[in-house]
């Protein structure tokens, strides 16, 4: 009779998590991201969705814009994943550089060295692009 007893108890506590389950999916509504599968739509997503964020942290934010903003976050948190993978395999790239100057080894840094630099290139793309048409005065006077 105890176990009987313990059984329905269980089954009582199963039925009440998931009903508290169900609720917080009721009161938060989850979204599916947009797929950052590379560099560059990992770029692409934080360059549209960090335009998104600023605009409405910009507003009077009301409930509606928080809703937004709970949304954007999932891409945004799955773009910023990608980079900071696609970071980890530069600075290990890097790292490969460092070591092959030190060996001399010219195949060891130019291999690495390329893969290293269309990394940063592809993410440093449009603030290298605006060193590079002369804005370095301008930079360094914001700084």
């Amino acid at each position: 009779m105890k176990a009987l007893t313990m059984i329905l108890a269980g089954a009582a506590l199963l039925f009440n998590v998931a009903a508290v389950a169900d609720d917080d999916d009721q009161r938060y509504q989850h979204f599916k991201p947009e797929p950052s599968d590379n560099l560059h739509q990992a770029i692409m997503n934080l360059t549209k969705y960090n335009a998104k964020l600023q605009e409405i942290i910009e507003g009077d934010m009301p409930p509606e814009d928080m809703a937004k903003v709970h949304e954007l976050t999932y891409t945004l948190e799955v773009a910023l994943a990608r980079l900071s993978k696609e970071l980890d395999v530069a600075a290990n790239s890097l790292e490969e550089v460092h070591l092959g100057s030190e060996a001399m080894n010219k195949q060891r840094v130019e291999g690495f060295g390329k893969s290293y630099l269309e990394t940063l290139n592809h993410v440093l793309g449009k603030h290298a692009e605006h060193h590079e048409n002369g804005h370095d005065e301008e930079h360094e006077n914001h700084h």
